[in-house]
Parts: structure tokens; sequence; C-alpha cells
């Protein structure tokens, strides 16, 4: 009886998927599929007497041919499942073993010297193949590699490997440059050094700070400054300190690290909710700055309220430029999480901004000045917006909308009310004309992707996305 299987021998993918891949990514060649009445004419010639070696190919979104006439039926089933899918990968890293990827629904598979394994039951039930995360993975990395894919079939292995350079030289140098282009996370220090225990370190401080009041840049500093000694687990243990021994625990025992880590991310702590109560917390420190600076204005001099803080016009300045900072690295660092968060945050600091157009002191009849300023030197929207005769700023500096420009449109439209409305008053405050033209272009993007999306039916059979193949590469 013919494997169930030998029924993909002429299966490939549609011409037109690799629309959105990446450049260095090669585009299949609309010629090679065949025609739906060559496929039945040939089709009606097979006999029973086809073999499960019957030669089977397949072309992979990274514009690769693979001939699958390797495989067992079983293996030839997982390769077609991985290469015609899409996974997410959260975390890429470099360690002494291999090339380690954390995939979103929690497989790691790690490419190492000898094999690439897989922590997901189907490898575990089979490790002598390949499973389906494996093989859609080394296609993936094979993708950034292959400028013009073979004109030939790649033989693929039930390892999972093809015919190709290996893929532990090819990353080499590379992981940073790679994840990059393919947009998924890796941390900056792809060394398998202490620059690793640091960075798992601030990782390991992300996830606790969700559970503390400061956010992770200003929570324990004190915790990277022990990655050097060597400990034995009973020397981790800090009397009385859960945080530091955690942290300790992390940077000495990669079992537990990443026993912690898949835990904590795939049952208590998600990245979604490290993400949004990250963005959460910049607004509210936000917040109470500037509640404390307003209490601080309209203080009389000498008293608890104004002596207790000290905050100045340009120290509230320059921390909510930090802040909104913070906020547009975050969106990159952790995308494709938080984004609506991290748009109500920066919204509601422009909506603040904007509203405080207006001597500090003016309400203040103990004080007219702090130290010989002038009235404009005390004017947080002046400060950070300008006026129409500072209209020479570059977009660089436009407060708020720099960070805005990170978000996807479609998350920038659900805000399209609130920024229609302080467009309107920056109007009336004749803020500088290219930040009004910036916060237009946004509004007009915005609006443009909702359109899209509303108009957009799904695609249908033989519109270039054939075979149901997903045109994401993440």
């Amino acid at each position: 009886m013919t494997a169930p299987t030998s029924q993909f021998h002429r299966l490939s993918i549609g011409p037109n998927m690799s629309d959105q891949t990446l450049p260095a990514r090669g585009r299949p060649n609309p010629h090679d599929s065949d025609s739906p009445s060559e496929a039945s004419s040939e089709e009606g010639r097979e006999t029973s007497e086809v073999s499960e070696s019957t030669s089977a190919s397949i072309l992979a979104p990274s514009g690769i041919t693979y001939d699958l006439s390797h495989l067992d039926s079983e293996t030839e089933a997982r390769a077609l499942v991985g290469l015609t899918g899409s996974f997410d990968v959260v975390n890429s890293q470099h360690t002494s073993a291999g090339y380690d990827f954390q995939l979103i629904d929690r497989p790691r598979v790690r490419i190492g010297a000898d094999s690439s394994t897989c922590t997901c039951a189907v490898f575990q039930s089979h490790p002598d193949g390949a499973c389906h995360h494996i093989f859609w993975l080394v296609d993936q990395l094979h993708g950034c590699f292959v400028r013009d894919p073979p004109s030939t079939e790649v033989a693929l292995a039930p390892n999972g490997r093809p015919d190709l350079p290996r893929l532990e030289n090819l990353l080499e140098g590379n992981l940073e440059a790679v994840t990059a282009q393919l947009r998924w996370q890796c941390p900056q220090d792809e060394g398998g050094g202490t620059g690793g225990r640091i960075a798992r370190t601030q990782k390991m401080k992300d996830i606790l700070s969700a559970f503390y009041p400061p956010i992770p840049e200003e929570f324990r500093q004190d915790l990277t400054e022990t990655a050097e000694p060597a400990r034995t687990l009973e020397q981790c243990v800090v009397q009385g300190d859960f945080v530091a021994t955690m942290a300790r625990l992390a940077m000495v025992n990669d079992n537990f690290s990443d026993n912690f880590f898949d835990v904590m991310q795939h049952r208590i702590m998600p990245a979604g909710a490290c993400a949004a109560i990250y963005f959460d917390k910049v607004l509210d420190q936000s917040r109470r700055l500037l509640n404390d600076f307003d209490r601080y204005c309209s203080a009389e001099p000498h008293t608890e309220a104004s002596q207790g803080k000290g905050v100045s016009v340009n120290e509230v300045v320059t921390q909510l430029q930090l802040s909104v900072s913070r906020i547009a690295t975050n969106i990159t660092a952790r995308s494709p999480h938080g984004s609506e968060r991290a748009g109500e945050a920066l919204v509601s600091l422009l909506e603040s901004v904007v509203a405080r157009n207006n001597d500090a002191l003016e309400n203040n009849r103990f004080r007219d000045s702090f130290n010989g300023e002038d009235e404009d030197q005390r004017n947080i929207y002046h400060l950070l917006i300008g006026s129409i005769e500072t209209d020479s700023e570059t977009d660089a500096r436009h407060f708020v909308l720099h960070a805005l420009n990170a978000l996807p449109p479609l998350d920038v439209y659900q805000f399209e009310n609130r920024l229609q409305d302080i467009l309107r008053k920056l109007e009336v405050n004749r803020a500088p004309k290219q930040y009004l033209l910036h916060l237009g272009s946004l509004l007009q993007a915005a609006r443009s992707a909702a359109a899209m999306a509303s108009g957009q039916k799904r695609p249908a059979a033989g519109n270039g996305n054939s075979g149901g193949y997903s045109k994401r590469t993440r």
C-alpha cells in the first residue's frame, strides 16, 4: 500500500509565497510548480506499485527546494509540517553547547555541532529523526545565508540537516545579525562567558521586577555586581533575600535557569504580561513625577511640600524624555507583546504635556520664579515640544512621536480620536510645523492601515498563497 505521504511527492509552495521574505532569500520560480491538469494526469498514471522511496520534493519558504526521498514516511510527514508551517521565536542565544532557539509554544531547539535537538514531545519520542520544529528552524536559518537558491534539489537528511554548509559555522559571530533579519529576539551578548550570565540575570530581573514597584532598569542594581565569582548551589543562598538567591542560581546553574524561565514565562508571568506591566509602570512613574511637580509649583516657599521632592523643571523634562526613550526601546525589544499598553503610555504622556502649555508658577501667588528663569523656561510643553519659533527641530527630537513610529500603524489607530484631539490642540498652541506634519503623517498611516485591514478579504486558493502557507517568517 502506498504511504500516506506519497501524495505529497509533487507538493510545492505557491510561487508568490516569498513576497515578504527577507532580502537575502531567493524567490521561487513560478514555473516550477505543476499545473492542476498535469498533476491530475500524473496522478492517474500512479499505481500501487509506487513505494515509499518515491522521489519527493518541496519548495520551502527560503526558496530552497528540498529532496525528501531519503526520509521515511513519518519523518517526511514531519518535514512537510515544518516546511509549510510557521512558528515564533521568542529568544535566541549562543551557549557552550550550540545555538538555542526558544519557540513561543514552548519547545526549545538547539543547533549543535553534531546534531540538532528539540524539547518537544515529538522529538523526545523519536530522537533518531528531526521534528517539525527543527525542519522549520533549519530552513529559516539557511534562508538568511542563501541569496541564490540552488538550481537543483537539496538532499534533506532524517536529522533535519540539508546538504548545505553547516549552520553552526554559518551562525558563528552572526547570531545577532540573523535574529535581527528574522525579527527574532536575541540577547545583546551572544557569548557564553560572563556577559551571557549578566544577560540571563537581566532576564531574571525583568520577570521578578514585575512583582515589585520599580521598573527593571531600576530594580536591584546590585544583582549584576557579583557576576564573576563561581559559586556552589549552597553559596548562592542569601539569607533573607529571595531575589538575590534566584539571581545567583540563574547565573551558576543552567538547569535551574531553564526550568525557572520555562515555568515563569509560560505559566505565571508570560512575556505579554511582563510587557504590559512594564509600560504601565513607566506611565505611572511619569504621572507621579508630574503630580509631584504640580504640588511643588503650587506650594508656598519653605514649606514641607516645596522642600519635599525639590523637583526642578529640567529634572522633569529630562525624566520624561528618558521615560519615552525607555518605552521606545522596549517596544522593539518586547515586540510583538505590549504594543497596546505602550501606545496608551505614550498617548497619555503626550496629553499630559500638551495640557501644560503654561507657566508652571502662574497659579503660585508666593513667587514668580525658581532661580530667575523666564516663563518659557518653566513651560514643560515649550521645553518638550516647542513653538513655531523652534521649527528647525528634527524628527528624532519630536517628543513621543518618534516612539509612536515604533508601533505598527494598526496599533496606533486605536488612539486615533485622542491623537486627532491632540493635533487640534497643538495647532492652537502653534506647535512647530514639522511636529504637526509628523503627527499628521502618523494619523494618516494609521487610517490607511485600518482601511486596508477592514477591506482585506481572506486569501482564496490560487491567489499566490497556495497551500495555506502563512507569510510570517518570525
